[in-house]
This record gives C-alpha cells, sequence and structure tokens, in this order.
C-alpha cells in the first residue's frame, strides 16, 4: 500500500499584552499536539488527525472512529475531546474522518470499504515512529463501534477493541430504532437484506481479541440490545469480553463515549497478557 503523510501544523500570531501572548503561547502547544495526515488508500486519501503520544520511545496506539453525521460535516471534529483524552494518556491517536464525509469525500456505505479502510489506516498507524505496532487498539462510537467491531472480527492486528453504542446487526436496527429516517438508511446505504450479513457482527462466529462494549441503557436510536446480543453470542468463546450499560443513558455521544472506560480496559488486557 503506498502510503502519503501530509503533516500540517498550526501556528498562531502572538501579539499584544503579556497575558494574551501567553494565552496563544498555549494554543500554539495545543496544535503542534494535533497534526492533519493524508494516508493513500486504494481510491481515496483518508485525511485524518494524528495525535502522537507524549512519549520518548514507541508506545501504544488507538485508531478511533467517530459515528455517522450528516453530509457536509466532518463528524470527526466531535471526537477530539476523547482523542486528546486517549492522548493525555498515552497513547497515540489516529482519527481519520471515513470515507462519505468531508474532506475525505467519495460515499457513505454503512460499514463496508468503510472496514477496508480501518485496516489499512491501522497498517499506517503500526508503521509510525511513536508506536509500538504489538500495542494497537481499536475504538469506535456508533457507526464507528460497527466499522471497529468488523474489523476486529476480521483479524485486525489489534490487541483490544472498545465500542461504544455500536451498530452490531442492520437488519434488526433498523427494526427496532425509534428513528424513522434510520430504516431508509437501512434499506437504501446498508444493501437490503444481502448487504446487511456482510454488514452485520453477527455473521463472525468469533471475535479472536477483547472487545469491550459500552451503551446506554435508555438507547432507542442504536438499541441497548444490540450490544448484549453481541455480548450473550461471544461471552462463551471470548473470557475477555465486557460489557458496561450506562445508567439513564441515551445515544448522546457525551454520556456515552466515555475514554476512561477504554483506557481502563485496554491496561487490565496488557496487564493480563504480561
Amino acid at each position: 500500500m503506498k502510503l502519503l503523510t501530509t503533516l500540517c501544523l498550526v501556528l498562531a500570531v502572538i501579539s499584544g499584552s503579556q497575558t494574551m501572548a501567553s494565552a496563544d503561547q498555549l494554543m500554539v502547544e495545543d496544535h503542534r499536539d494535533e497534526m492533519m495526515v493524508s494516508i493513500e488508500l486504494d481510491d481515496i486519501m483518508l485525511i485524518s488527525r494524528y495525535y502522537p503520544a507524549h512519549a520518548t520511545g514507541p508506545g501504544p496506539a488507538v485508531l478511533l472512529l467517530h459515528g455517522w453525521g450528516w453530509p457536509d460535516v466532518d463528524p470527526a471534529k466531535y471526537m477530539q475531546l476523547a482523542a486528546k483524552e486517549f492522548q493525555r494518556q498515552g497513547y497515540t491517536v489516529l482519527l481519520p474522518t471515513m470515507r462519505g464525509w468531508p474532506p475525505t469525500g467519495s460515499n457513505d456505505d454503512c460499514a463496508g470499504r468503510q472496514v477496508d479502510d480501518a485496516l489499512q489506516a491501522l497498517a499506517w498507524l503500526a508503521q509510525q515512529p511513536e508506536v509500538d505496532e504489538s500495542r494497537l487498539y481499536l475504538s469506535g462510537y456508533s457507526q464507528g463501534g460497527q466499522i471497529a467491531l468488523l474489523a476486529a472480527a476480521r483479524n485486525a492486528p489489534v490487541r483490544a477493541t472498545a465500542a461504544f453504542a455500536p451498530v452490531v446487526d442492520p437488519g434488526s436496527w433498523g427494526k427496532e430504532t425509534n428513528i424513522e429516517g434510520i430504516r431508509e438508511y437501512v434499506m437504501e446505504e446498508c444493501g437490503g437484506p444481502e448487504g446487511w450479513l456482510q454488514r452485520s457482527v453477527h455473521s463472525y462466529d468469533a471475535i479472536p481479541s477483547p472487545f469491550l462494549l459500552v451503551h446506554g441503557d435508555e438507547d432507542l436510536r442504536v438499541p441497548t440490545r444490540q450490544s448484549i446480543e453481541l455480548y450473550n453470542r461471544h461471552k462463551g468463546n471470548n473470557a475477555a469480553a465486557k460489557i458496561v450499560l450506562v445508567s439513564g443513558s441515551t445515544h448522546d455521544m457525551d454520556e456515552v463515549l466515555q475514554p476512561a472506560l477504554a483506557i481502563k480496559y485496554f491496561q487490565h488486557i496488557e496487564t493480563a497478557a504480561d
């Protein structure tokens, strides 16, 4: 795979009083912690935010995947706080804007080629000097959680996956959701009944690596049972699988997307492996 990386550092212009200069300097340091990179895939450039860990040597890294968003908005920007929380805890983070949204472009395909893109993004991430390729992790919210789980089911080279409010099975999701527009989306973008099988995590007998599911117990948009049924299917053949139901929470990203839970789980997996 040909990989092209373009690094974009944002610099602030410092002027005015000493107080203003100090604030601007903080802004410069913050932007240096976040770089824009372009990853060359087979047919598109995957535009991504890259957050290198503050470490002296190679360390763990997370591929963080956003959920669905309106076609003219970059949904990855809403994941920046989560990315920075992983970064503060020593993880290098790659946060791509998936195909279907600007600035990457192309078409949203409901976890079709987007899963291939995620696997290629992991390969890119593993090659970065800040990253220990034996300590890769996957995480995602909503549709991003679905893509992360599908990539893990396809033997992604990761130690573990954390999926927040994930879509697990498009067919049942379309029937059970309380959002009428989602039913149309499932029929049109998820390929109908034939495409649903390809995009369903239930199509895989096993998820080879450990996984954490976090779901609001009052989620009606992506019903909670999506995660519960997946956990029940795999708890017997994946001893490290875990589910956390967030009490009183719906599909609100601010309530459900809790990087601290993923970080604690990833650290547990590393400790158990040592």
